[in-house]
Order: structure tokens, then sequence, then C-alpha cells
């Protein structure tokens, strides 16, 4: 067993004297490679956007509540896909994580923006941003809105 130094006391007695008054630090992840440097993590393109078993079953519940939703009714295809940009950006720096984008179904439920904006949440640029979506259970707005899981903001570089 090793013999612990004076010197150890004393930083060790200092340090537990002062548990209270020591603020914690925000967690900074960071990844070792097998040569030992420091690898940060960084926002790549998602290609994958399915949602885990249990994301889709909380998604049901009636207590499940979202932190954003934006309603595209009334848009022109140009301008929602502007709105989504800026949605999806804002809604991953103030840190939310469950939002909504209402697109509504349009007729005989092809309409343009139920149909591009899933194409637009794959595209590189918003890509990076999500985890994964999903049309809304029919209990809460079926086909015409969908569900987005973004990644938590805290766990990457940007």
């Amino acid at each position: 067993m090793h013999k612990i130094s004076d010197k150890d006391k004393k930083i060790w007695n200092f340090y537990v004297s002062n548990l209270k008054s020591i603020k914690r630090a925000e967690k900074k992840i960071e990844y070792f490679s097998s040569n030992s440097q420091v690898v940060p993590r960084v926002l790549k393109s998602n290609t994958n956007f399915a949602l885990e078993a249990k994301a889709k079953k909380r998604l049901k519940s009636k207590n499940f509540f979202f932190d954003a939703i934006v309603d595209l009714h009334g848009k022109t295809e140009a301008q929602a896909f502007e709105v989504v940009k800026n949605f999806i950006k804002n809604s991953y720096l103030d840190e939310h994580k469950n939002i909504i984008i209402v697109t509504g179904k349009g007729i005989n439920s092809q309409g343009k923006l139920k149909l591009k904006t899933p194409l637009w949440l794959k595209n590189e640029e918003l890509s990076k941003f999500i985890v994964g979506f999903e049309a809304m259970p029919n209990n809460r707005g079926g086909g015409g809105a969908l569900f987005v899981k973004l990644k938590n903001k805290k766990k990457y570089i940007t």
C-alpha cells in the first residue's frame, strides 16, 4: 500500500473542506483515439433517420410534450423551405430536442409540402442536426405533421 505524503494530505484536506464552494464545470465530451490524442465529436450529416422504438412509443403518449412547433400552412414551397431550415437550426441552438413540423396533408394526402419536407430534412445542410423523424401518430395529427428529434447540442462541436 502507498504511503500518502504530507503535501497530498494537505491538498486533499483543502479540497474536502471546500467542496461546497466548488462549482460544477460544464461537461466537455472528448473521445480518445488509440494514439491518445483528443478527437472532438463533430456534427456530421445523418443517413439513418429511423427513430428508436422507445421514442415511437413515447410519441403516442398524450403526456409527451414538444419543445417547439412550426406550421407551414399557406406557405409556398420556397417560403416553407426557408422556414424549416431556420426552424431546425434555431431549435438546435436553443437546445430543443423534440419538435413538430405541421405540413398539412394536401389534396388526397399528396400535398407538396408533405412530400418535400422529409426530403429537406434528409439534405446535408439539415441532416446534421437531426437524429430522426417520423409522421405523427393518427391521434396527434397523423400524416399532416412530422415529429423531428434533434441532436443534443452539448455533445457536439459546431
